[in-house]
């Protein structure tokens, strides 16, 4: 009896025993399947970290993407820019002798006037341009030119009018007014450069009525320093 226990025993414990072989195959399969948990929360964990990475890489482009676009946005670009009209008539050099000037106009002879002002009008640019608005609702010659010679009193011709018009008064003479209409608080300097051009209002607008009268009208186009900036020459 003891002998046979002892068999028992011995084929129990021996590496051929089938409860010892399931025994041992249970504990690889569950050694096998812990290592494959562990590998898999590892692999996990680096897949997570690398989103994280690339979500935080992706977020920092975008920053800076936004960033570039507000400094491109902040710096005005030269060809959508408006062109400031101080620098607009800056370094300009008038062409014209006033002292001849100021004799053809006390003799009348408005025809020699409007060739010598004819330059303005042969060149016309996108930048700026003259409109003849003449009519015989419109200011007397005389009086128009008077109203321009008075812009060499002003230093800068500044629109102030911030109502809908747009439009401020810069000199009157008799039944004649100049004005200038654009951006508010926008300024131009006022002789050469505003005179020259509504003088060239004056004289090569100038129209004589059935009444033998001449008479000018008219409008300075300054597109170039923003939508509707102009000069003008109107009956007040």
């Amino acid at each position: 009896m003891y002998k046979k226990d002892l068999l028992s025993l011995i084929l129990f414990l021996s590496p051929t025993s089938p409860t010892s072989s399931n025994t041992l195959k249970h504990t690889q399969n569950t050694t096998n399947q812990r290592n494959f948990l562990s590998i898999a929360i590892t692999s996990k964990h680096h897949i997570t970290a690398s989103l994280l990475k690339m979500q935080l890489k992706l977020l920092f482009t975008t920053a800076l993407l936004s960033l570039a676009a507000i400094l491109v946005g902040a710096v005005p670009s030269p060809l959508t820019a408006s062109t400031s009209l101080e620098v607009l008539g800056e370094g300009y050099v008038s062409p014209f002798d006033y002292d001849v000037v100021n004799a053809l106009v006390a003799a009348g002879d408005y025809e020699a006037l409007k060739e010598m002002y004819s330059q303005f009008w042969n060149n016309p640019t996108a930048a700026e341009y003259g409109v003849c608005e003449t009519s015989q609702a419109s200011p007397l010659t005389d009086d128009a030119y008077r109203a321009v010679d008075d812009l060499n009193r002003r230093d800068s011709c500044c629109q102030l009018n911030a109502v809908d018009t747009q439009c401020s008064n810069l000199t009157n003479r008799g039944e004649a007014s100049v004005g200038f209409c654009g951006a508010y608080k926008a300024c131009l300097p006022c002789s050469p450069f505003a005179k020259d051009r509504m003088s060239s209002i004056a004289f090569a607008c100038a129209r004589q009525g059935a009444d033998g009268v001449f008479r000018s009208g008219g409008k300075w186009m300054l597109d170039v320093a923003g939508p509707g900036a102009r000069l003008i020459l109107y009956h007040n």
